[in-house]
């Protein structure tokens, strides 16, 4: 989209930023307000590596970029506009925002909705990417099942790993936490659990994995030691995607990747919402969903005039 006359159209209803299942349920539920709405979307959703996605009613299983594929033609349907590239800045122009993006296209919105998402942070592991999906993971609730009864390897090294190393028992009895290198940074209450689960740590660093057709057999640690997994999870640390929000002048947590909203998705900043895993909570592909529909109902009652509220 570069016509030279596009920031010259009326300002959209809504502009969101972000095309996963939060922002797109977001759209859909706008335009059927009949609303006139643009979502920019770059086209690399969190989940991008997934084989299918867990848990969707209706939809268990199915490949994210089918799901986001069906739910474009669904906003389209709507009358949403989709825009592919990655939006640069967003800025305040008295009652409008300022939406460029990297590709040079600039348009104005009455509202914006983020909805960008976080990104995970990879443990650098060689080659670490190619099993990333398939039989390494971030999310137990997502693909913790498929790992049932199996020899499960939990990377990282703060409270979180023992978190998530307990709660992969939900699953399997065969648990062992990779360190990678990194001083232990949890308290010896914690270490007394994974004791008492029999849950082995190996402090050395990971520097291979082993497996074929990216179905992992083995872990091999800087000794040499080959340690048996046929799964890894990890937990490393994860980031907002771009830092729109900071420089749109939103409250974020200063402990978490997530943007400061309350129960409408509304941030600190008028006329500016933040929806799916930027919100908070369960960061699933069926909740980011249903959540989008909750910016949507706020953001079309804030566009109605006075004599039409009651």
């Amino acid at each position: 989209m570069t016509d030279p006359t596009f920031s010259e159209q009326p300002p959209f209803d809504a502009v969101i930023v972000g095309g996963g299942p939060a922002g797109l349920t977001c759209s859909i539920f706008l335009g059927r307000y009949r609303r006139r709405v643009l979502v920019i979307d770059e086209g690399h959703p969190r989940n991008y590596a997934t084989q299918g996605i867990h848990g969707f009613l209706g939809q268990h299983g199915i490949a994210p970029g089918e799901l986001l594929e069906r739910g474009r033609a669904e906003a389209k349907e709507s009358g949403v506009e989709i825009l592919a590239g990655r939006v640069a800045t967003i800025e305040r122009n008295g009652d409008l925002f300022d939406v460029t993006t990297k590709g040079g296209d600039c348009v104005r919105a009455r509202r914006v909705v983020l909805a960008y998402g976080v990104r995970d942070i990879l443990p650098d592991i060689p080659e670490i990417e190619s099993y990333y999906g398939i039989t390494v993971h971030h999310c137990p609730d997502c693909d913790g099942y498929e790992a049932s009864d199996q020899r499960i390897g939990v990377v990282g090294w703060g409270k979180s790993a023992v978190g998530l190393a307990l709660k992969l028992l939900q699953w399997s009895n065969d648990i062992v936490v990779f360190t990678h290198g990194h001083a232990r940074e949890w308290d010896k209450e914690m270490h007394s659990k994974l004791f008492a689960e029999q849950i082995d740590i190996k402090d050395e660093r990971v520097i291979a994995l082993d497996g074929q057709r990216k179905q992992l057999s083995a872990a091999v640690l800087s000794t040499g030691e080959r340690v048996p997994v046929q799964r890894i999870f990890f937990t490393i640390g994860t980031e907002r995607s771009t830092t729109l929000a900071e420089e749109l002048g939103c409250e974020v947590d200063p402990e978490k990747p997530n943007v400061v909203v309350d129960e409408h998705r509304r941030t600190t900043v008028e006329g500016v919402w933040a929806v799916g895993d930027l919100a908070g909570g369960s960061q699933l592909a069926i909740t980011s969903a249903g959540g989008g529909a909750i910016p949507a109902i706020d953001l079309n009652k804030s566009l109605l005039p006075p004599s039409r509220l009651v």
